[in-house]
């Protein structure tokens, strides 16, 4: 039985998916604070960046076809 909490984070997640005309899934891991913050920073308002779990991403890219 999935959690209250996180079966709202994978429709969030899916939510998301279905509104976005595309997706860029990244790998964080060895960046420093600032390079981090550089990368939103470039993003711009046009994106979003997240930190989420591989698990209920790959839940809600499920959910969200």
């Amino acid at each position: 039985m999935p959690r209250p909490d996180k079966a709202a984070t994978v429709a969030e997640i899916a939510q998301r998916f279905r509104a976005a005309n595309a997706a860029v899934l990244t790998e964080y891991r060895g960046l420093s604070v600032s390079q981090l913050t550089e990368l939103r920073r470039s993003l711009g308002g046009h994106a979003t960046y997240a930190v989420v779990k591989n698990t209920l991403t790959s839940l809600a890219a499920a959910e969200a076809g």
